[in-house]
């Protein structure tokens, strides 16, 4: 139906033959009709002057259900006298004075939930599909508000189309080694005259799961917001129950050479590894003559603009959903794979899944509208950190970077991607109405936690100086470690390496000394600091707790019900 009416939509203009926004006797109570002609007007408006009186008919009209279609109309609107039509008809239908300009009504409409009329997904799929990009048109079924979680007046374009800032997907990891000669081979990506890479102070997702530690540089992420990974390793060996040469990395496919009953005869490619070597067929998915390393599906989701870098489980036991045809497709054991919608919602980043075309939030892991709106899915959180590359490459010696060959052009300098946004602590790119400054500011950074229900933050600016934490939150005792990055002439989100980990109980105490790193607890017994979890005494292990950096607004804005740590 989409591809239909964005079809139908351009032919009519392409020949001039749509001239049903100047009808005066079109009937306003019928709203797609309304909708649709509205949509032409503004598609029409970006190409020629057109007459602007179906808005004020619809401001006179007095149905506050337009007041969501022509914020949005407002802003794909390229005609100053249609601009001025549209804000005198929110003045009408709203009662707001029209000094608040466009970002104080789309903010009124947020703060006070403003309901859409019928049609609305529809008229919203398919401005944005006529106005942006064809491809929008499959975020928005016309069922679309009905089962939405959002309000999705809310929903607002961020300036680039479906996938243009392209998701990485298993994108190739090399040694630090192989980096810092990327590095030097590539000049166009130096800093002034550092071409370290990655210098030994800028900052790098850290990763370490199933014994893979991995690297993701910020100014490489700043530029994709997001990568589709498989985390995990499988032993090599030089030979069947040989010497171990290394760690082989998933998900590389390998052209397997020979096989015995247990094990396979591989050649392939792994950061670290020989070109060859022997796997445990336990350890690998086998597929003919191909294998590929089983390991963990996961995505991290950054949301530059609020902060926040968040890592998922993508990897679902069982998916039931309605597909573009309307036919209910089951599948077992899916592992998901997002990309970048081009929305987004209170400043915070819109991506979507691209086997079911959900609309997903990146802060919260929940699907907000599309085929699995109702599904009640919640992605879970793993570990990620924020840290310098030299701390983390002294706590992981056996760590792979992402490669600068990522396949795609961008200036991947440090500093290079949003540089007056990190570095303002005022701006604020997009509408986010949801602010509260009364206890932090805007763009400072904490770090959240979900527990057991419950939002808590921890400003930087408390947890830096103890470095340990101790808390208990929604009954769970827990300690958080927090050392500072150094000191940089321009900002990331970033500034601080935090990790958390579960407590016994709440009377267990430690004490860090975080120049040796070493963590010790009340009885005097050494713990060591894993990625994963803290190991003590006699195997004892305390989980680590996933959480992750953001800017106070992103965070305040999904979590307002938040505890504050002081």
């Amino acid at each position: 139906m989409w591809r239909k009416s964005y079809v139908f939509l351009m032919v009519l203009l392409c020949f001039g033959q749509w001239s049903l926004a100047q009808e005066p006797g079109e009937n306003l109570d019928d709203y797609r009709g309304t909708l649709i002609r509205l949509a032409a007007l503004v598609v029409e408006a970006r190409q020629a002057p057109v007459d602007h009186s179906l808005i004020e008919r619809i401001g006179d009209h007095g149905d506050p259900l337009y007041i969501a279609p022509l914020i949005d109309a407002a802003y794909f609107m390229a005609n100053p006298e249609g601009n001025r039509a549209i804000v005198d008809a929110l003045e009408q239908l709203s009662g707001q004075p029209r000094e608040i300009g466009w970002r104080g009504y789309f903010e009124w409409a947020g703060r006070t939930d403003v309901a859409p009329p019928p049609h609305y997904a529809e008229f919203k799929g398919l401005l944005y599909a006529t106005v942006i990009d064809p491809e929008f048109a499959r975020f928005f079924p016309v069922d679309a508000a009905e089962t939405a979680q959002v309000n999705l007046v809310e929903v607002v374009w961020g300036g680039v189309s479906v996938d243009g800032i392209p998701s990485l997907v298993n994108a190739r990891q090399i040694t630090p080694e192989e980096a810092a000669a990327e590095g030097e081979r590539l000049p166009q990506y130096c800093r002034e005259d550092d071409c370290r890479y990655p210098a030994a102070d800028e900052l790098v997702f850290g990763v370490a799961l199933d014994g893979d530690a991995r690297a993701y540089p910020l100014r490489l992420l700043n530029w994709h917001e997001m990568f589709n990974d498989v985390i995990g390793q499988a032993d090599l060996f030089d030979e069947p129950d040989g010497e171990r040469l290394c760690g082989f990395r998933a998900p590389e496919v390998v052209s397997i050479q020979q096989r015995s009953d247990e094990w396979l005869q591989i050649e392939g490619r792994s950061a670290g590894c020989p070109a060859t070597g022997w796997l445990r067929g336990a350890d690998v998915a086998i597929d003919g003559d191909t294998a590929q390393v089983r390991g963990r599906p996961v995505m991290l989701a950054y949301c530059t603009l609020c902060g926040a870098g968040i890592l998922y489980d993508i990897a679902l036991p069982r998916l039931e959903y309605v597909d573009a045809n309307g036919e209910r497709q089951f599948q077992e054991d899916v592992a998901l794979e997002f990309g970048s919608t081009g929305m987004l919602m209170r400043s915070n980043k819109l991506m979507y899944d691209r086997l079911t075309d959900t609309v997903w939030n990146a802060l919260t892991g929940r699907p907000a509208f599309g085929p699995l709106a109702e599904s009640g899915i919640e992605l879970p959180l793993l570990p990620v950190v924020v840290s310098d590359w030299a701390s983390w490459l002294a706590e992981h010696p056996e760590t792979s970077v992402l490669s600068l060959a990522t396949g795609v052009s961008r200036p991947y300098r440090n500093g290079a991607a949003y540089a007056r946004y990190f570095n303002d602590p005022e701006y604020i790119m997009f509408p986010v109405w949801q602010q509260d400054e009364s206890q932090q500011a805007n763009k400072e950074m904490i770090f959240g936690l979900r527990i057991a229900g419950k939002a808590i933050a921890y400003p930087l600016e408390h947890i830096l100086p103890a470095g340990i934490t101790l808390d208990v939150v929604g009954g769970q005792p827990l300690l958080l470690l927090a050392k500072a990055t150094p000191e940089r002439d321009f900002f990331e989100p970033g500034g601080a390496v935090v990790r958390a980990y579960e407590r016994e109980a709440a009377s267990q105490t430690f004490t860090w000394d975080v120049a040796t790193n070493r963590l010790t607890d009340q009885d005097g017994a050494q713990w060591h600091i894993t990625e994963e979890a803290l190991v003590g005494p006699g195997g004892a292990e305390l989980a680590r707790i996933a959480g992750h950096l953001a800017f106070w607004f992103g965070w305040y804005s999904y979590f307002p019900e938040t505890e504050v740590f002081e």
